[in-house]
């Protein structure tokens, strides 16, 4: 089993909450509206970076957006 799929929903939401501020979750809130499963995507690479140690600050918005629009240029 990989360690993100591990963890439950109220981890995940634990996680999301220290690594993007109120901004980035709230864009990525307006978006799961339209597109679940790119923000599912994006919260699953996330989450990952983080249990690695690579995200060492909170994402901003902007930070989001941009994620969200290379991931979304790919599918």
């Amino acid at each position: 089993m990989r360690l993100v799929e591990g963890l439950e929903s109220k981890e995940r939401k634990e996680i999301l909450r220290r690594i993007v501020s109120p901004e980035g979750r709230e864009r990525l809130a307006r978006v799961r509206l339209v597109k679940p499963e790119l923000v599912s995507e994006i919260e699953e690479y996330l989450i990952k970076l983080y249990i690695n140690g690579r995200i060492k600050k909170m994402l901003s918005e902007e930070e989001i957006v941009k994620l969200l629009k290379l991931l979304s240029s790919k599918g």
